[in-house]
C-alpha cells in the first residue's frame, strides 16, 4: 500500500489548511458540553445537495438499472442493496442484475427503515424510527431486532461489532454487537455523518469522527467512555463524509465548493481542494485508492488520487440525474450511484468504463 502522504506539498490550486487551521472556540466548547441537551453554539444553515439540471445532456457511463429506485444504497460482496422510498423493502441486486436490468434477486421486507450500512461480513444493518435490525446475507431479518432511536440519520460499525447510530437531535447511540443499547453520546446539534477508521489505518487505534452540518464541523468521539475531542470547523457548509484506507476523514464542503481532508490524533485539517459543480456524495475506492465525489450541479462523478497527500483528479464521468448517493463494493471495486430523482442506479466498472473517461490535467 502506498504511503498516506499526510505531509502535504502545496500546489498553486490547492488551499492548504494544515497548522493554519485552528479549533473554533465555540465548537471546542460544544465538544465538552453537557450530555443531556443540545449545545448553545453558533450554527449555520445546514447545507444540502445542490439540485441537478432538469435534463442531462451526456449519457451516463456504465450501466443504469432504472428499476433500482430508493433512498439509500449499500454495496458488498458482488451485490448491491437499495432501500425503498417508504423504507419497508430492501431490494437486493446481484451482479446478474447488470445482465438482466430491473430484476432484483430478492425483495426483503423490513420494519420501516431510514438508513442502511454494510457490516464487514457482508450482512446489513438498518435503522429506522425506534428500530435497529440486522439483515443476513441469506436475506433474513434477525429476529433479535432491538429498539433504536426516534430519528436516525447516520450509521457506522466499529471493528468489534458495535453499531453506532447518529440522530437528528444530536446524539450518537452506541449499540453492542447484540444490538443492546450501551451508551449515548450527546452534545451535538445534529449528526449527519459517522466515520470509523479501518483496520490497518495509520493511527494508533480506531478513530470515530462525527460530522455535524449545523456546526459544519468534525469531532472525534470515544465510544468506550463517551468523551469528545476538540471539534474542527469544516468550511461553511459541510454535508457528507467518508474515510479512506489510511484513516483520513474526507468531507464534502458543498457550500464552499471544495473537499477537505482531516487526519491525526488530535485531528487536524490537512487539505482543502476546490471542486466545481457542487461536491456532495463521497465514496472511497479501496482497490484503486481513489476518492469518488459526485458533483450534483453538473451530474458528474470525479475521482481523485490522494497518494501525494492532496487531491489530484484522475477521472471525470457523466452520471444519471441527481447523483446524491455513492457506494463502492470493496470486493470488486464496482461503483454504484443512486439517483435522488428516481432515475435508478448507475453501475460503473472501473476496469471497463473508465479508460475513455480519463481527464488530462
Amino acid at each position: 500500500m502506498r504511503s498516506a502522504g499526510c505531509g502535504v506539498r502545496p500546489r498553486s490550486r490547492v488551499r492548504i489548511a494544515g497548522a493554519a487551521v485552528t479549533v473554533v472556540a465555540a465548537l471546542a466548547l460544544a465538544g465538552c458540553g453537557s450530555d443531556d441537551s443540545t449545545p448553545d453554539v453558533p450554527t449555520v444553515t445546514p447545507a444540502s445537495a445542490v439540485p441537478a439540471p432538469a435534463t442531462t445532456t451526456a449519457a451516463p457511463a456504465g450501466t443504469v438499472i432504472a428499476a433500482a429506485r430508493g433512498k439509500a444504497i449499500v454495496a458488498a460482496r458482488g451485490r448491491f442493496y437499495v432501500l425503498s422510498d417508504d423504507g419497508t423493502t430492501v431490494l437486493r441486486f446481484d451482479r446478474a442484475g447488470v445482465v438482466r436490468p430491473g430484476t432484483p434477486t430478492a425483495r426483503i421486507t423490513v420494519p420501516p427503515l431510514t438508513i442502511l450500512a454494510a457490516a464487514p461480513d457482508g450482512s446489513l444493518i438498518g435503522a429506522g424510527p425506534d428500530v435497529v435490525v440486522r439483515i443476513g446475507t441469506d436475506n433474513t431479518v434477525d429476529p433479535t431486532t432491538q429498539t433504536g432511536v426516534a430519528d436516525p440519520t447516520a450509521m457506522a460499525q466499529a471493528a468489534d461489532g458495535r453499531v453506532l447510530v447518529g440522530t437528528a437531535s444530536g446524539s450518537v447511540v452506541v449499540f453492542g454487537k447484540d444490538l443492546s443499547r450501551v451508551r449515548t453520546i450527546s452534545g451535538f446539534v445534529r449528526i449527519d455523518g459517522l466515520t470509523v477508521s479501518p483496520p490497518g489505518a495509520d493511527l494508533d487505534d480506531e478513530q470515530v469522527v462525527v460530522l455535524d452540518r449545523a456546526q459544519s464541523s468534525v469531532t472525534p468521539i470515544n465510544i468506550d467512555d463517551g468523551s469528545k475531542g476538540a471539534a474542527l470547523r469544516a468550511g461553511n457548509g459541510a454535508t457528507t463524509s467518508t474515510v479512506d484506507s489510511f484513516g483520513r476523514v474526507l468531507v464534502a464542503n458543498t457550500r464552499d465548493g471544495e473537499i477537505l481532508g482531516f487526519f491525526g490524533k488530535p485531528i487536524v485539517n490537512r487539505f482543502r481542494y476546490p471542486v466545481s459543480g457542487s461536491p456532495y456524495g463521497l465514496a472511497w475506492d479501496q482497490k484503486r485508492e481513489l476518492l469518488w465525489v459526485s458533483a450534483t450541479a453538473t451530474n458528474q462523478l470525479i475521482a481523485f488520487d490522494l497518494s501525494d497527500g492532496e487531491p489530484a483528479e484522475r477521472y471525470r464521468v457523466a452520471t444519471l440525474a441527481q447523483p446524491d448517493s455513492l457506494a463502492v463494493d470493496e470486493s470488486t471495486g464496482a461503483l454504484y450511484v443512486l439517483s435522488a430523482r428516481g432515475a435508478g442506479v448507475q453501475i460503473i466498472d472501473p476496469t471497463t468504463n473508465l479508460s475513455s473517461a480519463q481527464v488530462p490535467r
